[in-house]
């Protein structure tokens, strides 16, 4: 029930900060998004398995701005601890982390809260271009990922962390020379973000559930070279991220198990974003559509 209560808190807290972003200039942009993985998980033991989760996210809708289609792409890699003590399972998993940002090339509010729409990447000085002009960006990320779930009856009450350390992201390209930072200094360092989801299930059936939880997301440790650019310019939603609160997803749906081995869970999620700099200026809202599709591999007979 604790843990319950903590979803509850969390769902008024973003209520909360839905009111913060309508007293800051322009109301946060909204946006409506589907996002999908797939999750094969191998299983070699009842402890070690792998785990590869390609996905993507493409947006239909935005307020104020052009909506960008495909607007992320993702992939995961990495191995998974599982040991269970009576109720509880503890997962570790290590997870290498690919995240990639492609944009068509759209308008775009800039200053963010002014109204006003311009490229967001700037035309070559020159060219005959009549479009924006396309752009790509990516980051490598490494996942320390703790988890802890408690079954009791038809209830399940899971916790998970995950550390989220980028180590490497291209979305800088300008030199520094007053710091004496590279482009390259500037790339590669490291940046941690804090993300905690708590989640409750209620099994229906013993294939249907259905689940609530709620994810925070905080910035812990600062890029030591990026964080140093004046005016908060080295933080980047797609690079570094500053410390504090800069994220909160909130989730609802169902999961249905197909076969023994393969589940599909369709979710609504309400993704809420802070400025970059500013943890009390909630500048985006977004409603997903969250489709989560895992197949599990069993490499090993049931122990008896």
């Amino acid at each position: 029930m604790k843990r319950l209560s903590v979803v509850a808190i969390s769902l008024f807290s973003l209520i909360a900060l839905g009111g913060v972003a309508q007293a800051t200039d322009l109301p946060a942009r909204q946006e409506g998004r589907i996002w999908y993985d797939q999750n094969l998980t191998v299983a070699f033991t009842p402890e070690w398995s792998l785990t590869v989760m390609p996905g993507f996210r493409t947006e239909y809708a935005r307020s104020r701005e052009d909506a960008t289609g495909v607007q992320f792409l993702e992939l995961f890699v990495g191995p998974n601890y599982t040991h269970k003590i009576g109720d509880f399972t503890i997962k570790l998993s290590a997870w290498y982390y690919y995240m990639g940002y492609p944009s068509r090339g759209r308008y775009t509010e800039q200053p963010q809260g002014s109204g006003n729409l311009a490229c967001n990447t700037k035309i070559p000085t020159g060219s005959t271009a009549t479009v924006c002009t396309p752009t790509y960006n990516f980051s490598h990320d490494l996942e320390i990922i703790p988890s802890l779930e408690y079954r009791i009856g038809r209830w399940s009450i899971y916790d998970r962390i995950i550390f989220h350390n980028t180590f490497y992201a291209d979305v800088y390209n300008t030199e520094q020379p007053s710091l004496g930072l590279s482009v390259g200094d500037q790339r590669w360092g490291w940046g941690t973000v804090l993300r905690e989801l708590v989640q409750g299930r209620y099994a229906l059936t013993d294939r249907m559930g259905v689940l609530l939880a709620d994810e925070l997301f905080f910035g812990i440790i600062e890029d030591s070279d990026t964080s140093k650019i004046a005016g908060g310019n080295g933080y980047k939603t797609t690079g570094y991220w500053k410390n504090g609160f800069r994220q909160n997803r909130v989730y609802a749906g169902i999961d249905f198990k197909v076969t023994p081995a393969l589940t599909v869970t369709p979710m609504y999620m309400l993704e809420v974003d802070a400025s970059p700099t500013d943890s009390t200026d909630v500048i985006d809202m977004s409603h997903n559509l969250f489709i989560i599709v895992s197949y599990v591999a069993k490499m090993y007979e049931d122990r008896k």
